[in-house]
């Protein structure tokens, strides 16, 4: 067959959504998967590239991420005499550091996040990117200098990034922006949105991205909100990830934050809008966001006392779950899953909370982190599944690993996604092109 370059063999593999014994998957010189079987691989369609004892997983999407935060890795784990150890003070700790940062550091710290992903699996990235501008709020030449600085970190290792560019235009309600606060906001909107159009006039996948209801009046989030249906971008928001923000949010607008983006229109289109977060959400929120995606993020929520997400009462509502890695302490959307399905066994003192109509576990978690991811993206149509007219973006889990070894092969998914980690990925593919991976 013209323009096959290579025919990916494994021992076993979830290909078009479903588990696969000896699966083959034919792709092009573009990285394209033009046809897929299992047993036999037909050896007249290119050269045979046998992947060895592994599973083949579509590769992870990682729903929200906030690369710059992997600067402060491990600097907001110590007490000081007047810290409340609370979300409060650690974003204090961030946004000293967001202050310090350069072009080129922005672009380093970048890199090592984007590496440490496709280490972990992870093929491509919703970057939640709020460092905008100069410390103080002053403009670089190109308003877009640290968004181009982040997009070229992820071109240059290799991992496919969709940019969540983000308007920030308050401190709250009433409150304008906080010095250290400067950095994230535009003017106005349609300042905003013109960065937005520079980005996409140069062929950037971009995601409209009003930070909060704290950060975002109501009459600019109805503004974002026209554009991004007009254009059919996804948009992406930070939703009752803490109690006082459902309290301001209550006290301005006399209602929840979730209702607040879909008066806005942000949930106008299903399929649409992700709620990062959605923690403290009502029965209510949960309805409005049915047909929505929640990114949920547990590790960091974990790491910031946020609070649990309600992952099984929103799958059971009709919500797509994601996953993300967020403040970058942790990079790893195994565990992101893992911990979607613990916090449910802790919370409600039961066993087995995601498990599909079959019973199983792990392709409740690998949907949220692979299709749910790319859904939220709203690259649904291209990537999070392994199919025929879909780029092979890829990872294995390999079955030779110490933390695999042993386990038959049809509940190794469920061992590490219930008790692993990334340790065992051993290959990873963009487009074809191998990537990372151990």
């Amino acid at each position: 067959m013209a323009g096959i370059a290579q025919v990916f063999t494994a021992r076993h593999g979830v290909v078009d959504g479903g588990w696969v014994d000896a699966p083959w998957l034919c792709v092009d010189s573009g990285g394209m998967v033009v046809r897929v079987g299992a047993g036999d691989p037909p050896e007249d369609f290119g050269i045979i590239r046998d992947l060895g004892p592994v599973v083949l997983l579509p590769g992870f999407v990682n729903a929200h991420s906030h690369a710059f935060q992997r600067a402060i890795r491990g600097a907001t784990h110590h007490r000081g005499a007047d810290d409340p150890s609370s979300f409060w003070s650690w974003r204090e700790a961030m946004y000293s550091t967001a202050n310090t940062l350069t072009p080129d550091e922005v672009y380093r710290v970048s890199r090592q996040a984007f590496a440490e992903m496709l280490e972990a699996g992870i093929t491509c990235v919703g970057e939640f990117h709020y460092l905008h501008h100069r410390p103080g709020g002053g403009r670089y030449d190109d308003p877009n200098e640290l968004g181009r600085q982040v997009v070229a970190a992820a071109t240059d290792v290799g991992i496919r990034i969709v940019l969540l560019d983000v308007f920030y235009a308050r401190g709250g309600h009433q409150r304008p922006a906080l010095p250290e606060q400067q950095r994230f906001c535009d003017h106005d909107v349609d300042a905003y949105l013109s960065r937005v159009d520079a980005l996409r006039a140069d062929g950037i996948d971009v995601g409209i991205t009003p930070h909060s209801v704290r950060a975002v009046p109501a009459a600019s989030l109805r503004a974002l909100a026209a554009y991004a249906n007009r254009e059919q971008l996804p948009i992406h928001t930070h939703l009752s990830e803490q109690p006082r923000e459902n309290e301001e949010c209550l006290a301005e607008h006399g209602t929840t934050p979730a209702r607040v983006f879909a008066d806005a229109g942000c949930c106008e289109r299903p399929h649409a809008f992700t709620a990062v977060h959605a923690v403290h959400v009502t029965a209510e929120d949960r309805s409005t966001l049915a047909d929505q995606h929640v990114a949920a993020c547990p590790t960091t929520e974990a790491d910031l006392g946020d609070g649990i997400v309600g992952a099984a009462e929103l799958l059971a509502g009709g919500t797509t779950l994601a996953l993300g890695s967020d403040s970058n302490a942790v990079i790893d959307l195994i565990q992101e899953a893992r911990l979607l399905e613990m916090h449910e066994r802790l919370s409600t003192q039961s066993r087995l909370r995601l498990v599909d109509a079959q019973g199983r576990l792990w392709p409740t978690l690998l949907d949220a982190a692979t299709r749910g991811g790319a859904s939220a993206l709203g690259k649904s149509q291209t990537l999070g599944t392994l199919a025929p007219g879909r780029p092979f973006d890829a990872c294995t889990i390999a079955l030779d690993h110490p933390s695999t070894e042993g386990i038959v092969p049809h509940c190794v998914l469920d061992a590490v996604f219930a008790s692993g980690t990334a340790a065992p990925v051993r290959h990873v593919f963009v487009g074809g092109r191998a990537r990372g991976g151990g």
